[in-house]
């Protein structure tokens, strides 16, 4: 129908922009909901990782290494010291299981 009245017309563009921005707003919500139960950490501390004998990677001539083998009693061979950032990214990658 056409509208006739300027009031009505104002009445409507703004009823329009309150259902969009709630429609967005609930889809926004959704979505973070559905992210946040995916992006749960399967390690939460480092005794985890010690405990499973899972490999602890840091950069290699770090002060992270000595802190970890004298302060945090970690075995050097469940370190694994990474030198460039292609590493670090294959490691992620490939995870414990595969070296």
């Amino acid at each position: 129908e056409r509208l006739a009245s300027n009031l009505s017309r104002v009445v409507v563009i703004v009823w329009v922009f309150v259902v969009l921005i709630l429609t967005q707003s609930y889809m926004a919500s959704l979505t973070s909901m559905l992210t946040v139960q995916q992006l749960q950490p399967t390690v939460t501390d480092i005794d985890t990782l010690l405990r499973d004998g899972e490999s602890i990677g840091c950069q290699n001539g770090s002060f992270v290494r000595n802190m970890l083998i004298n302060q945090l009693k970690v075995p050097e061979s469940q370190l694994k010291l990474y030198t460039s950032p292609a590493e670090y990214a294959d490691a992620l990658v490939n995870g414990s299981q595969k070296g």
